[in-house]
């Protein structure tokens, strides 16, 4: 309970950073504002073309593509807001820069402040607005019905799949703990993955490519897979998903997660050990 104490306190703190940058820098936080969201657009822009034109591929029609690019740029939102500020989701920056120990010698535990440090709700929000409209949008042209039960579900996908792409980029990121000058810009390998990729549908695609990115390039959780479950239960009703399937996601997201925690855990022991090699006699790098 104390930790939750330190987290939220911590999350108020940040929250006033980014309000002082924006009454005092309000021009530069402004176009970063407008930047994310010209990054939004164009991000959806490709594969919802291609759905104009051709009225749906990969097996959904132009309404569910434009439901599966607003679940994907929610996904994005959320990602945005609590993980872009000080390099947080890319955590090989901070690993291999050796700026770690600035992060370790704060008076609060390690994970409460990389999980509170990205967190920017007003320069960072800007693409979860956009999914938040561009889902609603999508809604209300398809026949789905968006009860309680619905719109819960749609928030633990749209979670899952936030910590399912941010487990994948950490995973990647503990690499800078053993090879820390190569390995600085792996996060943003594994962010490009996702956002090449994910906003693409899979329903008909040959069953060994779907599995693979399913399971060992989960790309598919990130946006097609939570997608079309949702339409499932939209049109439906919640019995209309499978309960292995609707449990899916979560346990897959659950399960990275764990595993990507023990093998930073592993990395941590080894920077305790060795330390960053970039310090030199003037600071680091």
């Amino acid at each position: 309970m104390d930790n939750l104490k330190i987290l939220f306190r911590l999350y108020r703190q940040y929250t006033k950073m980014d309000l002082l940058w924006f009454l005092r820098d309000t021009r530069y936080c402004l176009l970063q504002i407008f930047s994310d969201t010209v990054c939004a657009v164009c991000t959806i822009a490709g594969v919802f073309l291609l759905s104009e034109k051709f009225g749906g591929f990969g097996g959904m029609n132009q309404g569910e593509i434009l439901f599966m690019m607003g679940f994907s740029t929610l996904v994005d939102g959320i990602y945005m807001m609590f993980f872009i500020g000080n390099n947080t989701s890319m955590i090989s920056r901070i690993i291999g820069r050796g700026q770690l120990d600035h992060v370790m010698i704060q008076p609060v535990p390690l994970w409460a402040e990389l999980l509170a440090q990205g967190f920017s709700p007003l320069s960072g929000s800007s693409m979860l607005v956009c999914g938040i409209g561009l889902t609603a949008y999508a809604v209300r042209r398809l026949p789905l019905s968006a009860t309680l039960p619905w719109l819960l579900l749609l928030l633990i996908y749209a979670v899952s799949s936030t910590i399912l792409v941010l487990s994948v980029m950490v995973l990647l990121s503990c690499a800078a703990f053993y090879a820390p000058a190569a390995a600085e810009e792996i996060a943003q390998t594994g962010r490009d993955l996702f956002t090449s990729l994910k906003t693409y549908p899979l329903g008909t695609m040959n069953h060994s490519v779907k599995r693979l990115f399913l399971t060992v390039l989960p790309v598919g959780l990130a946006a097609w897979f939570p997608s079309e479950l949702l339409l499932k239960a939209g049109n439906g009703g919640l019995s209309a998903v499978l309960l292995l399937q609707a449990c899916y996601l979560p346990a897959a997201a659950l399960a990275l997660s764990l595993f990507t925690i023990y093998v930073f855990k592993k990395g941590m022991k080894y920077y305790a050990v060795n330390g960053s090699p970039r310090y030199s006699g003037f600071g680091h790098r």
